[in-house]
């Protein structure tokens, strides 16, 4: 499956810095560690959710990882930047299927 990225060329390079970062241990990067508003080639829509929570889920995912790179893939900083206990954090990350940086 192809994808396109509606965005410019800094923000391509992000993505695909954060897809590496947070994935360490991947030695092929699936379309399950694409960040949710990666378009599909051809389309030029935000994905449907079909539920409050799917959209919710989506927006966390992609905030929590704004916020790591932000903080250089530290947790307890970004954890304080976000109002979060380190432990609510690790929990919240895999909830959303974040991976810790090891």
């Amino acid at each position: 499956m192809r994808y396109s990225w509606p965005g410019n060329i800094r923000e391509l390079r992000n993505v695909i810095e954060r897809l590496v970062i947070m994935n360490p241990g991947v030695s092929r990067l699936d379309r399950k560690h694409l960040p949710p508003l990666v378009y599909r080639e051809g389309t030029r829509k935000a994905p449907e959710y079909t539920s409050l929570h799917q959209a919710r889920s989506a927006y966390e995912r992609d905030y929590i990882l704004k916020k790591l790179d932000e903080n250089h893939g530290n947790i307890s900083r970004t954890a304080e930047a976000l109002g979060l206990e380190r432990s609510h954090m690790y929990r919240k990350m895999r909830t959303l299927g974040i991976s810790a940086k090891e």
